[in-house]
This record gives C-alpha cells, structure tokens and sequence, in this order.
C-alpha cells in the first residue's frame, strides 16, 4: 500500500522541527487510511506540508525509461529538504544536452540524480554516495536493512563501478540498472 511509511513520517518531523520549530504530533499512516486513495496503479503520494498538512495529491507514477546521464556539476546546490521549489534542480536537469537524466556533483562529489538517489554496483554490492543531497526514504530503507553501503564517490573513481541505479520511494533495487559507460 504506502511503502517505507515510518521513514517518510520521521521526515516529516524531522523537517518540521528543524525548518519550522514545530512538533507534528499525528500517525501519517492512520490520517493517509482516512483519505478516498486509488487502489489500482501505481500512484505517488504528494504532501504539502508546513506545522500542518496543508494539500494531499495521489499522482499516476510513471517510471521513467532512463539509458544515459550526464555529469552535472554545481557546487553550491542544496536540497536537505524536499522543498517545492525544485528551480535550482530543474536549472541542472536542463543541462542534461541529450542524455535523458542528470548525476549531480557537488565539489567534485557525485551526490544524486535530479528526481532520485543513486546506487552503484562493484561486483554484487551496491554503494550509494555519501555526499547526497536528499536522504531519501528509500536509500534509507535500503541502508538500514544492509542492502546498500555508503561510499565516497566521486568524478575520479565513479568508473570503477560497474552499473548505477535511480531509487526514489517509487523505485528500488527493482530500478533499470545502467552501464557505467552510458555516464557522459
């Protein structure tokens, strides 16, 4: 049904501590089961949020068929938050030229693509860069439970790895995996 719901909810506290000094004192999986939510498909959940939950969406999720990336450089982006505003995001992912997504680095670092976090392959482990620029829910599932690790990687070392993945709260270690040699 929702997946990784504690993660997404000890976010949402989180946020709501540290961006607006306020405690959210509610079961997001209890308040979500009280919505009208499509049963069939895959949808995401998009919550606009601030002290209170402010707009809840039910979003057809398509996965998007990604083959090629490109190296986009910015050193002075962040995104510890998933804020609304994705203007510094959507800037880089219009640099993409041809490839149809986006690695981001910052200070030479390899952080994230523009929509999700990213996993590379060495053998039969995956690694996720310990720069990211969003702690996503599911790279943090992932982690805890011991099917990823975290890594530095960065510009100079990123081809010693085999394959890169995408994963958001829609997709994980399930996700296209991409040949390393398809990173421009």
């Amino acid at each position: 049904m929702f997946r990784n719901m504690k993660y997404h909810e000890a976010r949402m506290y989180k946020t709501a501590s540290e961006l607006f000094q306020h405690e959210l004192n509610f079961d997001l999986n209890s308040y979500l089961h009280s919505l009208k939510f499509p049963t069939l498909g895959l949808y995401k959940t998009r919550l606009v949020y601030d002290v209170e939950i402010r707009k809840v969406e039910f979003v057809p999720y398509i996965v998007r068929p990604i083959r090629t990336l490109k190296l986009v450089s910015s050193d002075s982006i962040s995104y510890e938050y998933k804020y609304l505003d994705r203007t510094a995001l959507d800037g880089l992912y219009q640099q993409r030229g041809d490839a149809d997504e986006i690695l981001i680095t910052r200070n030479g670092l390899i952080t994230d693509a523009s929509y999700a976090n990213v996993i590379f392959r060495l053998n039969d482990n995956w690694y996720t860069p310990q720069s990211c620029l969003l702690k996503g829910t599911m790279r943090q599932f992932l982690l805890d439970s011991g099917k990823i690790k975290k890594a530095v990687i960065n510009v100079e070392n990123y081809r010693q790895y085999e394959s890169v993945k995408l994963i958001n709260s829609m997709l994980g270690l399930d996700g296209n995996e991409i040949s390393i040699a398809s990173i421009q």
